[in-house]
């Protein structure tokens, strides 16, 4: 129900920015015209992607933990709305160490303008991958089919986790393919695998 309030406050308030960001996201034509209107980090949507997002990550880790390894929720001394806190705020530090890996490999390599590109079209991969999940986690959750989750949910992630890639690498100039590769791979990575690591040791 939260996971909906957040979608259903976005397209409300922001009904022509959402449209905009969708269509970013497979097409450098709107995703011009969404540079040009100005930092979505300073708009209202900004906020709602980012809470959409982890808030529909934690809800997947959580019917993953449920559907898949139950031995490790019954081990488990936390109850379902403690563990939850825990898991979204565990993306939330892994989002603030990603922004800081951000910040300081833009810095190092003198890239702001490729910084405010590369959070952009990651904003766009966020609300959509968000609008995805929410929608996959209650059909699964509700109507317990965890084949979605594999067999449906995963390919449509890899479809708009490479569109984010290649979006990124199509609008770029005067970046290093090589540093772009460290970061991408080392810094954005790593975090999520270290983040599951703590959580699979705790529980």
């Amino acid at each position: 129900m939260i996971g909906l309030l957040f979608i259903t406050l976005s397209f409300v308030l922001h009904k022509r920015k959402v449209l905009l960001m969708l269509r970013a996201l497979f097409s450098t034509r709107y995703l011009q015209q969404l540079l040009r209107e100005g930092k979505l980090a300073n708009e209202g949507i900004y906020f709602y992607a980012i809470l959409l997002h982890h808030f529909a990550v934690s809800c997947l880790i959580l019917a993953f933990l449920n559907l898949f390894t139950p031995q490790l929720l019954e081990k488990s001394l936390l109850q379902p709305v403690p563990l939850f806190g825990l898991i979204f705020g565990t993306t939330v530090i892994v989002q603030l160490a990603s922004q800081l890996f951000l910040w300081y490999f833009s810095s190092i390599f003198n890239y702001q303008e490729q910084k405010y590109l590369y959070t952009t079209i990651k904003t766009l991969y966020r609300f959509c991958n968000g609008l995805l999940l929410i929608i996959m986690v209650s059909i699964t959750w509700y109507a317990h089919i965890p084949e979605l989750i594999i067999f449906v949910y995963f390919p449509l992630f890899i479809i708009i986790f490479i569109s984010f890639f290649i979006l990124f690498l199509r609008n770029i100039s005067g970046v290093s393919r090589i540093h772009f590769f460290i970061y991408f791979c080392t810094l954005e990575i790593l975090p999520y695998l270290l983040a599951a690591k703590l959580l699979i040791i705790n529980l």
